[in-house]
């Protein structure tokens, strides 16, 4: 009745057709606009809240992440709106073209309410698998990032559908056409989508996890994993994005394997200058037999060595003997792994390795390979200049010494020599 008297009256006073329908769309608009907040109001203020106070009272988190995320505020519109279709039916009835008009903006809105219910409710399971312990790892941000993107996706289509009448199967069916348009124009963009879904999928990278991207020149833990950004924060305290393609593209290291492991590798060499290898005496043998870790070993060997020469002894006369002795380097190495497997700080249930590599110029490698019982860095540091420290205060026992380039200092006394 309002917009009908409206136009009598605008007939009256006004002669202009287009005016006098674009004043009436103008009126019919605020007033479903009217209409609308009334109904949010209500919706909000009364409604929402009823329910605010009913979850406030229970002491589940979970419910109270409803109201974080307005998953609830967000229903209260779509409702609203559906409410305003209802009223639009039935005030403008008998003018078609303003509530065909109507009925389009309204139509839009609430393809617009389902778009956000399903960005909230989507936020909302985010928050609640970054809660859980058994899914702390899992990278849940790139998938519900992916399934935002379906949601913005149809929500563009039913709208587009909606202002040119046309069925949404209409603009699917026509994606085909735009498809190599879509691939030049946002090439990039396409390969980190796919790169992200599938480091995501295939369990790659995880948030905490330590990773090592040379190309990037980053070295530190993942913080963030959506599904076109690496987000890491090196151990300087700077963060690096990295773009999901170059984890697909170039190559880098992940250290979560070793972190759930039950230790972390240590690997160095003590370098021992050649030129202190030697036999050991009768004397250094009772000496070193007096250290616990070293007594089984040396008597084994001295059987062993007794055993051999007796073989030899027995010989033809025309066969050359060939003596052998206790080294010091060997009891070293015998020394370096008896005394790892007893430190309680060493995973013997790992590989544990002493062993003499290749000479160098600089002398001859014993090299430790063996692993912490931790894998925390600090304490694995720690572990690591204990053990060293150790083996290099021991050389000494052993009349070895480990090599170390000349400095100024060793050639200070030939200088003097030389002046004097």
């Amino acid at each position: 009745m309002i917009i009908e008297n409206l136009r009598y009256w605008l007939v009256e006073i006004n002669s202009l057709t287009v005016l006098n329908e674009l004043i009436l769309h103008l009126t019919a608009i605020l007033i479903l606009g009217l209409i609308c907040l009334v109904i949010i109001a209500i919706m909000k203020f009364v409604v929402v809240r009823l329910i605010h106070k009913i979850i406030q009272k229970t002491d589940t988190e979970w419910d109270d992440l409803l109201i974080k995320h307005s998953v609830l505020e967000h229903v209260a519109k779509l409702a609203s709106f559906s409410v305003l279709k209802l009223a639009n039916s039935a005030l403008f009835s008998l003018e078609n073209s303003i509530s065909k008009t109507n009925e389009m903006i309204i139509s839009i809105l609430i393809v617009l309410s389902f778009v956000a219910i399903a960005e909230s409710s989507l936020n909302l399971t985010l928050n609640i698998l970054q809660k859980l312990s058994k899914t702390s790892k899992f990278p849940a941000k790139s998938f519900i990032q992916a399934l935002k993107l379906i949601s913005y996706f149809f929500g563009i289509i039913f709208i587009l559908s909606i202002i040119l009448d046309k069925s949404p199967v209409f603009f699917i069916s026509g994606l085909g056409a735009l498809t190599a348009v879509l691939l030049l124009v946002f090439k990039d963009s396409i390969l980190g989508l796919v790169a992200g879904i599938q480091v995501s999928a295939n369990n790659l990278i995880q948030v905490g996890d330590w990773i090592e991207i040379p190309s990037h020149n980053s070295d530190g833990t993942v913080k963030d994993l959506s599904l076109t950004t690496l987000k890491v924060e090196n151990w300087d305290q700077t963060i690096s994005s990295i773009p999901m393609q170059a984890l697909i593209t170039n190559s880098f290291k992940n250290w979560r394997n070793m972190s759930e492991s039950n230790g972390r590798r240590i690997k160095r060499s003590i370098i021992i200058d050649a030129n202190s290898i030697r036999f050991l005496d009768q004397q250094q043998i009772e000496q070193l037999k007096e250290i616990d870790l070293l007594k089984t070993y040396i008597n084994k060997k001295l059987v062993e060595l007794e055993q051999y020469d007796t073989e030899f002894k027995n010989a033809k006369k025309d066969r050359p003997k060939i003596q052998r002795r206790l080294t010091n380097i060997g009891t070293f190495r015998a020394y370096c792994l008896e005394y790892l497997k007893h430190n309680p700080m060493i995973n013997s249930d790992m590989t544990l390795i002493v062993r003499q590599l290749t000479p160098k110029e600089s002398g001859i490698p014993i090299e430790i390979w063996t692993y912490s019982n931790t894998t925390d860095w600090i304490a694995y540091e720690g572990i690591q200049s204990d053990v060293f420290d150790h083996l290099y205060s021991v050389l000494h026992e052993f009349n070895l010494e480990a090599y170390q380039k000349p400095s100024g200092l060793d050639f200070h006394p030939l200088q003097i020599q030389s002046n004097s």
